[in-house]
């Protein structure tokens, strides 16, 4: 089973994930895919946005997936396992200053 690490409404966005937000929109869920190197373009479905979200950590060598849920009620397991956020703070990669 695939697991994802959750990420509370409202938390910073890390340098080094991508952010899958799974939210309801005209009556369905959708998500929107995005990390500090690529914008959320349109709600895609939440499994394409997860295939999505792991092309662009593979690609774009970013370390994770987490998850926003904007209602608890929207996560099907179907779609993996999502674990608490770790307590531990994980190194980040940090952008460039100029």
């Amino acid at each position: 089973m695939i697991t994802h690490e959750r990420m509370p409404l409202g938390a910073r966005m890390p340098w080094d994930a991508v952010i899958v937000t799974v939210r309801r929109s005209l009556g369905r869920t959708v998500a929107d895919v995005a990390a500090m190197v690529e914008i959320a373009d349109f709600p895609l479905s939440v499994p394409r946005a997860l295939d999505q979200a792991a092309t662009w950590c593979r690609e774009k060598g970013l370390s994770n997936i987490r998850v926003i849920l904007e209602d608890e009620q929207l996560w099907n397991a179907d779609w993996g396992t999502l674990t608490e956020p770790s307590t531990q703070q994980k190194p980040s990669a940090s952008p460039s200053r100029l």
